[in-house]
């Protein structure tokens, strides 16, 4: 849905796991048998791949990006995060995280424009179905943002290209900005003379902040990055899953106004896909109230307190007035014993599942949990 590593690193393993099998196959057909077989199921057939890279997103809005590069971006952010991760200083180590998590996403998804390529695996680019020709950048408003999947439909909800240039602007303003690399050699140097003077409290304040992006602050705490999520409602046989990426709640239902789908200001879904991993950011009392679904499906593994209790504690509240009551689930991609011991994921999953299994036993059987047992533990090093 947008650049952060956690929502394109399974796409990019999913296309490395394509691009060997053809590989295989042809070293099969000219009889060559040195070549092992891959050592995982060959993947389905991809037709094709929504999505904004970096790199498209800040050279093809409005004007080309100057004698700028990108890769002055990937650099920059490369070179800040070891050094804000070692302050120790959590003020500075939230940054450090976002900022991993934009730097590892950028070159993924050069990899996947990569893999994606005519010379590689010819997979298009931005080109729904009854679409001729690719386009670099997917936004509401444009031609494909509504298109047949089969017997499925799909509605872009968002981004406009407001948020595309907003979030343009941004990179280019932070680029240019010499006093990001001037912040980094300060950094470093009182690193190396002391890095206890980085304790609680010495610093007023981070002195890199992904939420103001010089004149393109972010809104209500959601960084412009989440806000320029693809978004997506795909329907098929009266049933409806709304898909929200990392988007802010208000962005959100603007889309799903301007679209057509809150009727009478609400809107009731068959399978919501909590935005932002269930973040207080992204999700409050009045979303929750405008939009209900039967399945709520919450993507965080504990990482940044997400899924957050109080937005778990929203959406069940926002059904207690159904009339008539309605059973309602709420589904969790994994569980604290899938995160590794001794980690705050693995503290904080300890709090969802308490305060999950606490609601539930208070809505008369109208709660059903679920928790995906089956996901893989990560390891922290």
């Amino acid at each position: 849905s947008h650049i952060d590593n956690d929502h394109i690193n399974g796409v990019l393993q999913l296309l490395e796991d394509e691009a060997s099998w053809p590989v295989f196959d042809l070293h099969s057909a000219g009889g060559d048998h040195d070549v092992s077989m891959p050592d995982f199921p060959r993947p389905p057939v991809i037709r094709g791949i929504l999505h904004n890279g970096f790199r498209d997103l800040i050279t093809e809005i409005d004007k080309p990006i100057d004698k700028i590069t990108a890769n002055s971006v990937e650099n920059l952010l490369g070179a800040m995060v070891p050094s804000l991760f070692g302050t120790a200083e959590p003020a500075l180590m939230d940054v450090a995280a976002e900022m991993a998590s934009i730097a590892t996403g950028i070159p993924e998804g050069i990899q996947v424009a990569r893999l994606i390529a005519a010379d590689a695996l010819n997979i298009p680019l931005n080109q729904p179905p009854g679409i001729n020709k690719q386009s670099r950048l997917l936004f509401a408003g444009k031609a494909g943002d509504e298109f047949q999947l089969g017997s499925m439909k799909f509605t872009l909800i968002g981004p406009t290209k407001k948020e595309l240039n907003d979030l343009r602007k941004g990179w280019l303003h932070f680029l240019r900005n010499p006093e990001n690399k001037e912040k980094l050699k300060k950094l470093r140097a009182e690193l190396k003379k002391r890095i206890e003077e980085f304790s609680a409290g010495s610093l007023t304040g981070s002195p890199f902040d992904l939420r103001d992006w010089e004149g393109i602050p972010d809104f209500k705490g959601v960084t412009v990055p989440n806000i320029a999520s693809l978004m997506f409602m795909v329907e098929e046989d009266g049933k409806r899953l709304l898909l929200t990426g990392d988007c802010q709640q208000d962005f959100i239902l603007d889309g799903l106004d301007r679209t057509g789908f809150l009727n009478d200001g609400h809107l009731h879904l068959d399978v919501l896909k909590v935005q932002h991993h269930g973040s207080e950011h992204n999700m409050d009392a009045d979303f929750a109230g405008k939009v209900s679904a039967d399945n709520y499906v919450f993507c965080g593994n504990g990482e940044h307190e997400n899924p957050d209790l109080r937005v778990i504690k929203i959406i069940f509240d926002s059904r207690a007035n159904d009339a008539p009551a309605k059973k309602f689930h709420f589904w969790f991609s994994t569980t604290s014993e899938m995160q590794a011991p001794g980690t705050q994921k693995r503290v904080h999953f300890q709090s969802v599942e308490k305060k999950a299994k606490e609601l539930a036993s208070n809505s008369n059987g109208r709660l059903v949990l679920h928790f995906n047992e089956n996901a893989s533990i990560s390891l922290e090093i």
